[in-house]
């Protein structure tokens, strides 16, 4: 005792619960909790210190890779199974009058003219604006995937950002390449909606002379439809949110698809193609990236 003694902290009370004696000033931290703060310190130094290793600062742990596993047969199969009943879809829209029926809807026949088609909300907001949001996403994506070899906690994700950017523009490259060369015309253009192009199909013989329509598939629709991407991700990494992944593709295309056949710029087959192409596009950049096993497990 006499060598604590001799210690002014332990004299001052931090060592010891004793209370001063009467007459004296209360020390700081002599009512104990000064000797927890010590002894809570003490163990978060200790913590911090290791076997054969100095102490000293807090070391950061790396960022794990995101794990990916190769797709399955199965999922392969029932997402092979998407793009082909999309596409049926497509073929009976316009096959069956459908396109055409709904274009009618829209059409005002008494002005001879589509109301929807120069409106601020569907031209500047949903079509200009919304193109350049999409554009945007893009930039953003490159931006990240960049920065993924200067910032060490992205590096992880530079595979995935790189897959995400190359399936998403993709689809839409396709959807540009096709509208260059197809002679299927937009609906304002047709002689049925007060234009002056024949209704072509899209197994119907080309008119003699007649020069592409740059109408199909659904150019701005492909833009929405064209961030699949994460989703065939999530699918590979084995994510249980990987189906809240198609709720933006989806959501997004949807509203394009909607605001361009409301404005007579395209009837549906237009975009459900485009959503096909988009899809399938995704799918084989995903079999490119992550690869395909013969093991069966549901997505």
């Amino acid at each position: 005792m006499a060598l604590i003694n001799d210690i002014p902290l332990a004299r001052e009370g931090f060592l010891s619960h004793q209370r001063p004696a009467p007459g004296l000033p209360r020390a700081v931290g002599s009512d104990g909790h000064g000797a927890h703060r010590a002894q809570a310190a003490g163990r978060m130094m200790r913590a911090d210190e290791s076997p054969g290793r100095p102490a000293g600062p807090l070391q950061t742990s790396r960022v794990p890779p995101l794990q990916t596993s190769p797709l399955t047969t199965y999922q392969l199969v029932v997402s092979l199974l998407v793009a082909v009943a999309v596409t049926l879809l497509a073929i009976a829209s316009e096959y069956s009058g459908l396109d055409l029926y709904l274009g009618g809807l829209v059409y005002d026949n008494v002005s001879g003219s589509w109301p929807y088609r120069s409106l601020f909300l569907t031209s500047t907001v949903l079509h200009t604006w919304g193109r350049y949001f999409v554009v945007l996403l893009g930039l953003s994506g490159v931006v990240l995937l960049l920065a993924g070899y200067r910032v060490r906690t992205l590096a992880p994700y530079r595979k995935a950002l790189l897959f995400v950017l190359v399936a998403g523009v993709t689809g839409p490259a396709i959807v540009s390449l096709l509208k260059s060369t197809t002679h299927i015309y937009t609906p304002w253009s047709l002689a049925q909606f007060g234009g002056t192009m024949p209704y072509v199909r899209l197994f119907d013989s080309a008119p003699p002379g007649s020069l592409p329509g740059h109408a199909f598939p659904g150019g701005h629709a492909s833009g929405g439809f064209a961030w699949f991407g994460p989703y065939f991700l999530l699918l590979a990494a084995g994510s249980r949110y990987r189906r809240l992944a198609l709720l933006f593709p989806l959501l997004l295309g949807g509203l394009f698809a909607a605001t361009q056949e409301l404005r007579g710029a395209h009837f549906l087959s237009h975009d459900l193609i485009a959503l096909a192409i988009c899809w399938t596009a995704a799918l084989c950049w995903a079999l490119v990236f992550f690869g395909r096993q013969t093991s069966q497990s549901k997505p």
